[in-house]
């Protein structure tokens, strides 16, 4: 995935190229070929490539490690209707022997269980301990959780502790090699093979 979508924007580049060349030498056909093929060819390139990326880093990170905890719902906000409604929910998290911390989550309730996710009430989350601020919210507590969430009596904890996802540079260092495969390939298209175009 991730060499095809390299090997795809050297080829959006040689198409921006072959534009620039059609230009120069006034062919219509191929200005009209190229620059109708670039635009498809840049998004599925730029798609597989960081898709590509994302997963070797993914493979690199291993396999996410979850572990259960008890959390406070701090605030919990509507972000779309119908019988399955989502919600936009700030937690604080209580992992066992740890101290407590702040983080986003997101749930799916059912219209019925929405008075379980009012701001006050206890859920019980998975949450992987090396990234603390992946956190997922059980649809279903479990019996084993049953009692210890009639009986929680979990503290916010300060805003100053909320953990959130690092940010993204994967993201830009994947555009910028593409752009670079990109550019790379305009100038395959333009030096060597400039006479070809005539």
């Amino acid at each position: 995935m991730y060499w095809v979508g390299l090997a795809l924007c050297v080829l959006f580049g040689g198409e921006l190229g072959a534009v620039a060349a059609g230009i120069a030498d006034t062919s219509v056909t191929l200005i009209v070929i190229s620059a109708n093929l670039a635009p498809w060819t840049a998004m599925l390139g730029f798609a597989l490539l960081l898709a590509g990326r994302r997963r070797r880093q993914e493979a690199v990170a291993g396999p996410v490690r979850t572990e259960a905890a008890m959390a406070r719902i701090e605030s919990s906000r509507a972000v779309g209707e119908g019988p399955e409604i989502p919600l936009q929910l700030d937690l604080t998290v209580a992992p066992t022997g740890r101290s407590a911390y702040r983080a986003h989550a997101t749930a799916v309730v059912n219209l019925m269980d929405l008075e379980d996710y009012r701001a006050g009430r206890t859920v019980v989350v998975d949450h992987d301990p090396e990234r603390p601020w992946d956190v997922r919210v059980r649809r279903r507590s479990g019996a084993e959780f049953a009692g210890r969430i009639a009986l929680a009596k979990i503290d916010t904890a300060p805003v100053e502790t909320r953990r959130s996802a690092p940010a993204r540079t994967r993201e830009a260092g994947g555009i910028r090699l593409g752009l670079l495969a990109a550019l790379a390939g305009a100038l395959l298209s333009l030096v060597p093979f400039h006479g070809f175009y005539g």
